[in-house]
């Protein structure tokens, strides 16, 4: 059960910022060569989830990180789980409302996930693990699905001729690749009953968001890849079940937001941890939360430059924890 949790946990954590943000980024920035970014990130990747995989052990033997804490570290991680949430919660409302409840408004949107979430993180990483192990399942048999029934309208000519743009663009798409599936994998960390397998999980993970982004580069081809915002959704629209059963891109979208109200239930509730399990206080910033994401929801202009900054971030927090980590380490030996 410990393992098929943490794969739940690294599962969903890789995933879930390639929605809405990571591949419709990187298609801009690589267009049909962007296989060769998903390839690349994932190789370098691995070192960095190798580095998370040796601060989990240090911190489950380093009692003083549990116990004392380290004020900065605790900060950091606050507002990375914070900034997590908030930008999930984001991302939900858009697709939502967008693709599902277009009439509905985004508060009665999050409301329901929010209340939920809340309700989730009370009972704890347990509960979460658990969930997360029935809807990884869930997901991973739609995936297959999905893979299986699109690959007869992949067109091979979609990704001739091969190396295309600067190989510069290769280089920060791969990186960004990097930056949005392994950054949120730092809340590995802290999450307790997990083992230490983290870099074959990932590799499983990351290969399930490699094989789509090669699905849509192939289906949509490079003068549609930069148009849409959710491509995901949009290659879904060609799923035909028996040749007779069409318009389930709905269902099989669901997927998407397993990984979203996952991340999102891990992220508040590392939060919740933060703030000593205190769930007057956990309310009151799942509250605050809410109301910046629907902030978000109505400044487009905020949340575009949010879209093209995202993997930055996520970068500089990355670097910042495990400096951070790596110092606290270092002066408590």
């Amino acid at each position: 059960m410990i393992k098929r949790n943490t794969f739940a946990y690294v599962y969903f954590l890789t995933r879930v910022f390639f929605i809405g943000y990571g591949f419709s980024l990187i298609f801009t920035i690589t267009n049909k060569d962007s296989w060769i970014s998903f390839i690349l990130g994932e190789i370098l990747s691995i070192g960095l989830v190798f580095i998370i995989t040796i601060l989990k052990k240090k911190y489950e033997k380093r009692p003083f990180l549990k116990e004392k804490g380290h004020l900065i570290l605790k900060g950091l991680y606050f507002l990375f789980a914070t900034f997590v949430s908030i930008e999930i919660l984001f991302i939900f409302q858009t697709l939502a409302s967008n693709f599902f409840l277009l009439k509905s408004p985004n508060t009665f949107i999050i409301l329901p996930s929010v209340l939920l979430v809340f309700r989730i993180c009370v009972k704890g990483f347990k509960t979460i693990g658990r969930v997360g192990s029935v809807l990884m399942t869930i997901s991973l048999v739609m995936v297959i699905i999905v893979l299986g029934t699109l690959t007869t309208y992949v067109k091979t000519d979609n990704f001739l001729p091969i190396l295309t743009v600067n190989k510069s663009n290769i280089f920060i798409s791969s990186i960004y690749y990097m930056a949005y599936s392994t950054s949120p994998l730092l809340f590995l960390i802290l999450i307790p009953d997990t083992d230490n397998h983290l870099v074959r999980y990932y590799l499983l993970s990351s290969l399930t968001i490699i094989l789509m982004g090669v699905l849509m580069i192939g289906i949509l081809g490079p003068n549609f890849l930069e148009i849409y915002r959710y491509p995901e959704y949009m290659v879904l629209k060609d799923i035909k079940i028996l040749d007779f059963i069409e318009k389930v891109e709905n269902v099989f979208s669901m997927a998407t937001l397993f990984d979203l109200f996952m991340v999102l239930a891990i992220s508040m509730n590392v939060v919740k941890i933060k703030l000593k399990k205190n769930n007057y206080l956990f309310a009151l910033v799942l509250l605050i939360v809410s109301l910046v994401s629907l902030y978000l929801g109505k400044n487009y202009s905020l949340a575009l430059e949010l879209y093209y900054y995202l993997p930055m971030i996520l970068i500089v927090f990355t670097i910042l924890i495990i400096t951070v980590f790596l110092i606290s380490l270092r002066k408590n030996r």
